[in-house]
């Protein structure tokens, strides 16, 4: 009855090295977007501004390239992002295609109400944008801007979930209670140059 199974053990050393061989790190050198058959290239973009709430004066901006991520390129096939949220989260994770989530337990990750874009027809490019109000309570740290399919996708305990696209916002920057916050974040098919 004994030889029927038989276990061996394994160091940690022998672990970590059988998982690092089955894992597929992210390719540092992989297109960042995705291609669809007939050549288009789907891409993002984005750009902040924060203004003094009483003046109106800019305080600082900042814009950038986001990842698509594989449920964004899914969710682009299926509904074109007809309507999506922006959602903000103090997290500075690396982003990676196959992620569609930002873990973040800070009481600071926030998204817009559903944002229905406007069209431009050439590129089949969407522009989201909108304007948050300054922080209720004490200044946010923006470390991740993220677009999703679906509100209630930002939340305190958990972070960001159905992500579609993201983007690092290196350095973090703040809004502070002083600041509203202004975004335009754009979708786009463009063709490969």
């Amino acid at each position: 009855m004994s030889d029927k199974y038989k276990v061996e053990t394994v160091t940690k050393e022998q672990a970590d090295a059988f998982l690092r061989g089955i894992r597929q790190p992210e390719n540092p050198f992989k297109r960042p977007s995705p291609v669809t058959t007939d050549g288009f290239e789907l891409v993002g973009e984005f750009s902040l501004t924060a203004r003094d709430v009483k003046s109106g004066e800019v305080e600082w901006e900042h814009s950038g390239k986001n990842l698509i991520t594989d449920l964004g390129r899914r969710s682009w096939v299926f509904s074109r992002f007809n309507s999506m949220v922006i959602m903000f989260a103090p997290s500075i994770e690396v982003p990676q295609s196959g992620r569609y989530s930002v873990v973040s337990d800070a009481s600071q990750c926030f998204e817009s109400a559903d944002l229905t874009p406007s069209v431009a027809p050439a590129t089949h490019t969407k522009t989201f944008s909108t304007t948050f109000n300054t922080p209720p309570a004490s200044n946010r740290t923006l470390g991740t801007i993220a677009l999703s399919y679906d509100t209630g996708s930002a939340f305190a305990d958990r972070g960001l979930i159905r992500v579609a696209a993201f983007a690092l916002l290196t350095p973090a920057k703040t809004q502070t209670t002083t600041q509203t916050l202004e975004v335009v974040y754009k979708v786009s098919m463009n063709p490969i140059a």
